[in-house]
């Protein structure tokens, strides 16, 4: 079973974010008649990997900083030669086509129908080009959420770029997936059968946007930190990071680049206000009808490297151990449940076909 993930929600709070922002700092973001208007907010992204391909329709709130899922709309993607494939609601705003994979050379877009309204994309390919990752990991002692030294867990990459003299446009994507054993109880008389195991995902900082343009470069290589977070108990088992790098094309990354810009706009009087993010997807009968988000097609790698608790060089406390005389009502629930363990996140009781150890 897989709970519902937190992941598009969090996505779609970047793309309202800047409608949310103190109106001192978006002065000249701000180009909408009526700032408490709800906006459409439309994401896609299609990999040429066969996997889950999602589409994310919601609305913002013009009172509330989460954007409501859209469960009615139609969502098809279409190419240019001609084809259309449906994708299916979940119920939650997310649509899913499953075990699609772009291929190099077809043009593709999305088509959102809503209200009587339908919504397009532009056409977008494949970029060509992929850079060669190196994944590595550090714990160390540092700030990250206050002042003080905090345990951390970093990811970095060590990026070789292909030797073309065509640009390349990175952007990075990084998950986490750890094991987590449920307690065994084996209470009394004949003795049930151990629980299955939960294996838990979710995004590593998902408000951090990680871009490369390797354009404005004459290195071949680069070394970048593209997660942290605070270690804890999440690092008793084995803890796999997957990196999924995206190589996008000029548009989406001029796109991304001032989504980034607007997370890290601190409102200074010397910040440079960045223009009004518009994607590439609009009113198809009513240009004029702001849009937000976008659609992109990206080539894409996946690299993974694992953690084991001889790895963390700090204590760890485990809160489901379990000890014959203490009370089973006595243990917590996230030791008895991997919906209560993962507390929204995805999980599930079957281990990933990548899930493999040296």
């Amino acid at each position: 079973m897989i709970s519902r993930t937190k992941i598009s929600t969090r996505l779609l709070l970047v793309f309202s974010l800047y409608l949310l922002l103190p109106f001192s700092c978006i002065d000249k973001l701000d180009s909408f008649d009526d700032p408490q208007e709800e906006q459409l907010v439309i994401y896609g992204l299609l990999t040429d990997r066969y996997e889950r391909q999602i589409v994310t329709v919601s609305r913002t709130s013009a009172f509330g900083f989460d954007p409501l899922g859209v469960r009615e709309a139609k969502v098809s993607l279409l190419t240019a030669s001609g084809s259309r494939f449906r994708y299916i609601s979940n119920g939650f705003g997310e649509y899913i086509l499953e075990g699609f994979a772009a291929i190099e050379g077809e043009s593709y877009a999305i088509e959102v129908i809503l209200e009587d309204k339908v919504y397009m994309s532009n056409y977008e390919k494949i970029p060509e080009l992929l850079a060669d990752d190196v994944i590595s990991f550090e714990f160390n002692k540092e700030p990250f959420r206050t002042e003080s030294p905090e345990s951390v867990f970093t990811v970095f990459s060590e990026t070789t770029l292909p030797n073309s003299s065509n640009p390349i446009y990175l952007r990075w994507m990084v998950e986490e997936t750890y094991f987590w054993p449920l307690v065994y109880l084996p209470g009394t008389g004949f003795p049930p059968p151990p629980p299955p195991p939960c294996f838990i995902s979710d995004v590593i900082e998902p408000n951090r946007v990680n871009l490369f343009d390797g354009s404005s470069t004459n290195t071949q290589k680069g070394k970048f930190v593209l997660a942290k977070r605070l270690v804890d108990n999440s690092f008793l088992y084995p803890f796999f990071v997957s990196v999924k790098q995206l190589s996008i094309n000029r548009e989406a990354y001029e796109y991304w680049e001032k989504i980034n810009i607007i997370i890290n706009n601190q409102g200074s009087l010397f910040d440079i206000p960045p223009a009004s993010v518009l994607g590439n997807i609009s009113n198809f009968e009513d240009p004029n009808e702001t849009v937000l988000g976008y659609f992109e097609v990206a080539k894409t790698k996946v690299s993974r490297i694992y953690t084991t608790r001889e790895d963390v060089p700090f204590f760890l406390v485990d809160p489901c151990q379990y000890f014959p005389n203490k009370p089973e009502n006595s243990y917590a629930s996230e030791c008895k449940s991997c919906e209560a363990r993962a507390q929204g996140r995805r999980w599930t009781n079957n281990a990933p076909d990548w899930w493999k150890f040296d």
